[in-house]
Order: C-alpha cells, then structure tokens, then sequence
C-alpha cells in the first residue's frame, strides 16, 4: 500500500497522471494532491502537509510531470524496501556530494540514471541509463536523489521532515533529504521501474541560493560518498565542483564580486592548496576579462572558446 503525495500547479497535469497511476501502480494506493497553483507555498512545506495525512506505510513524494512507464511499479517498489537497509528511492541521483555547492548530478565516478526525458524544444524522447561500470541490477546505491520521484517509508519520514526552515521555495529539497536519510540508511536509485519525465531543469538564481544553504548547513558532513574515495579524490573533487560552481554563476550573470566572494569561500577550507587556488584564479579573472561586458551569451561563448579552455585549472 503506497501513499503518493503530489505538489500541484496544473491540473491537467494532474489528471494525466492520476489516470496513468491507476492503469499501472498495481497495489492499493492513495492520492494527496496539494493545490500550490495559487498560494506557492514552499515545495518542503507541502509535502510535510501531504506526509503528515498519509496512511500507507510507503509515501511516494513525485512531480506532476511525468507517467510511468512500468507496469506494477508499485509492487517493485514495495519489494526493494523489504530490505531494511533501504530508505529512500528514486530514478536519478548522484553517487557523492561534495561541499561546493552543486546539483545531485555532479558526481565523482558516475551517476545513477534510469528515466525517459522528454525535452521541451524537440519533443524528442531519450532513455537515459547511466551507472557506474555499467554493472547489472536493480538498485543502485547513491547519494544524492533527483525530487522527481523521492519514495521512502512511513516511519523514516515521521524522524525526518523536509527542511521548510532553510529552504522556503522549489529547490534544494531532494539533495537535503537524501543528506539526511543518507544519514542512518541507504540512498538508492532504481533500475526497474521506468518513468517518462516531461520537463526539464533549469538551474536559476534561486537554484544557486538553495545550494548554498545546503552547502552551508551540511559543511561539518560533506564531502560523502558511496565509494571510497583518498584524500586525493576528495581533493581532486572538491576542485573540480568549484569550476563547475563557478562556471554556473557566470552563465545566471551574477556580478564578478559576488563570484569572487564565493571562489574565496569555497577556495579557503580543508582542501586549500596555493597551486590549485592560483590556477582556479587564473581561469577565473580570464573569464571575466573575456566576458566583460556582461552579455550572458558572451560570456556563457567565452568560457567554451579555445582560449578559455586552455586556461581550464590543472587539478
């Protein structure tokens, strides 16, 4: 028995997927659909809402859309949480997360993906499978879970909420949860059951402001991961995520001392080195003097041409 708890702003959207549920979950359900369209309460407080009135012992957090694509999902579902160890599940997520901060998609050996994207532009669809070394099964052990589809059980959720103090709005939520049940069980993403996805994400300014909360909240955790990785690894990460940060921030076009604050910031912790400090500054202040007009396209063309790339920091 599943309870599916769905934070709605389309109600056609809805419709689609309350049907495609009933044509495909397979076991008793039940449906907590929260009308956001109007008031745009924040994603963490709907879903306590939601999870607070639940009644079966698996709660399914899930996005309006996307339509599953397995039969009997819902029983397969049911099936991997019949090991104890298991606390939360999804179809997209990261195997570390680092403390810069990032997506649950930026990973240090490989992400785990299993979901059908559908893209706004091309209307084309893609199944996206991803996962380390391409080894057989179906779960695989993560970090960090893409919100899309975040399921765990009843008694995990009444000791851990979602974090509706420090994030108040649409993003950040799945990293956290997923931190915090990382905590005391096993993150995993599932092989076995399929899921059409009908929209993309576009990281914003808002976006940026969640990382940084989450980056700053789990700073005495992070860097985790699900394999083991040197000091080295974790060095080499860490440096890696803050290009990749860095990068994000010139294409939302945030001002250059706001970018310079957070290369400070996120250069001056345990895995400070003056040579990769130096080498990260030196890609830094090219960008800037190639993008200095402030043009979002510039910018976003200066950090692929020759030239920039052949500043890329040496880690």
């Amino acid at each position: 028995m599943m309870s599916i708890i769905i934070c709605s702003v389309n109600s056609k959207l809805l419709g689609q997927l309350r049907q495609n549920i009933a044509e495909t979950i397979g076991i008793e359900y039940e449906i907590i659909a929260i009308d956001n369209s109007s008031k745009k309460e924040g994603i963490c407080s709907v879903y306590n809402k939601g999870g607070a009135t639940a009644r079966y012992p698996i709660l399914c957090f899930m996005h309006e859309d996307i339509l599953f694509e397995t039969s009997n999902w819902g029983l397969l579902i049911v099936q991997h949480f019949r090991q104890p160890k298991t606390g939360l599940l999804g179809i997209a997520g990261g195997d570390s997360k680092g403390l810069v901060p990032s997506s649950w998609s930026s990973s240090f050996k490989s992400n785990e993906i299993n979901i059908i994207q559908h893209t706004e532009k091309k209307r084309e669809a893609r199944h996206i499978v991803e996962t380390y070394n391409n080894l057989p099964g179906t779960k695989k052990k993560a970090v960090t879970l893409d919100g899309v589809l975040l399921c765990t059980r009843k008694e995990i959720f009444a000791q851990l909420k979602f974090d509706e103090v420090n994030l108040k709005g649409f993003h950040g939520y799945d990293i956290d949860y997923s931190l915090q049940v990382f905590c005391y069980f096993e993150v995993a993403v599932m092989f076995d059951v399929v899921v059409h996805h009908f929209s993309e994400g576009k990281p914003d300014n808002k976006w940026v402001e969640s990382a940084v909360v989450i980056s700053r909240k789990w700073k005495k955790q992070l860097p985790v991961s699900v394999y083991p990785l040197t000091p080295a690894e974790f060095n080499f990460y860490h440096w890696k995520s803050l290009q990749v940060f860095l990068e994000r921030l010139f294409q939302l076009n945030y001002s250059y001392p706001k970018i310079i604050l957070y290369y400070l910031r996120f250069s001056c912790c345990r895995y400070f080195t003056i040579r990769r400090f130096l080498s990260m500054g030196k890609y830094v202040f090219v960008i800037m003097w190639h993008g200095r007009y402030k043009n979002k396209q510039a910018v976003t063309g200066c950090i692929n041409e020759k030239i920039i790339h052949q500043q890329t920091p040496v880690f």
